[in-house]
């Protein structure tokens, strides 16, 4: 794809070349992320995710892992602030 030059408003908006629009699939209302690298603009499509749902597989391997426990992810905060509770008394 060729270079495109587009031009800010005022208001710091720009309009994205339609060609560019349709080769990414780009729609009204999709998210973008904008990413600064050292002095380029760079934007990329979020692609959006559907929610686990309550019966995928996942959900029998979280928290199986070395520690033995199996409930990771229902209490998984609490793990993690035991855990940082230890660490700072052994420091």
């Amino acid at each position: 794809m060729a270079c495109e030059i587009v031009r800010l408003t005022s208001k710091g908006q720009m309009t994205i070349p339609v060609e560019v629009r349709r080769r990414l699939g780009l729609e009204e209302g999709d998210a973008l992320i904008l990413t600064v690298y050292e002095d380029e603009i760079r934007l990329r499509k979020l692609e959006p995710f559907r929610p686990l749902a309550s019966d995928d597989p996942i959900w029998e391997i979280i928290g199986a892992g070395d520690s033995g426990l199996t409930d990771v992810s229902v209490h998984h905060d609490r793990y993690l602030a035991e855990g940082e509770a230890r660490r700072w008394r052994k420091g």
